[in-house]
This record gives structure tokens, C-alpha cells and sequence, in this order.
């Protein structure tokens, strides 16, 4: 599932995850992005606030899971270079996410 170099615009509305399959990379994401999932009354949220401009999501068919990973660069970055953070000597690189667990109302 190496990046190809193809992408498109997406809108994610609510979905049942049942028998669906993901292994998608997002990117361009919204500041602060959030991703959530909701089962047996709770709401889990993951907010990725600073230093994560790249999300994957992964959730196998036919499995009740479902993975939001925050990334700092695209899949194979260290090959490509493509938006590669790069921190020089005495500068620092921030990167902070939230997650958050709710009753759902």
C-alpha cells in the first residue's frame, strides 16, 4: 500500500463500519482533525491537535476495529522525502494528539 502519488478529495459522513474495509491514508487534514467512533453507548474521539498532518485508518473486513493513526508524513516519507519534517540540531519537532471517551447521548 505504498502512496502512488494519486489522490482525491473525500468526505466521510457517519458510517456503520460492519462489513467495510479500510486502509486509507488521509492527508491535507484540517486543524485540529478528528477522527471518532461510537459502539455500546461511548464515543471515542481522536483529535490530532499540532505536528499531524497525516492520518491512516485501517479496519480489516469483517473485524469490530478500527485503527486512526496520526502521522507526521506520508506513508514511505523516508524514501521520498515528500513533506518530510526535517529538525536541525537544537530546533525540536511537536507533535500532540488528544483522545477523549464520552457517553453517547
Amino acid at each position: 500500500m505504498i502512496p502512488t502519488g494519486r489522490s482525491e478529495a473525500v468526505d466521510c459522513p457517519r458510517f456503520e463500519l460492519g462489513e467495510s474495509s479500510w486502509d486509507h491514508a488521509f492527508g491535507e487534514l484540517a486543524r485540529p482533525s478528528r477522527f471518532a467512533v461510537s459502539a455500546a453507548g461511548r464515543r471515542v474521539e481522536f483529535e490530532f491537535l499540532e505536528g499531524y498532518p497525516y492520518a491512516q485508518v485501517f479496519s480489516p473486513s469483517g473485524e469490530n476495529f478500527i485503527c486512526f493513526e496520526p502521522m507526521a508524513a506520508q506513508t514511505n516519507a523516508l524514501v521520498s522525502g515528500s513533506d518530510l519534517p526535517v529538525v536541525v540540531p537544537a530546533e525540536e519537532f511537536r507533535a500532540t494528539f488528544r483522545i477523549s471517551v464520552a457517553e453517547e447521548r
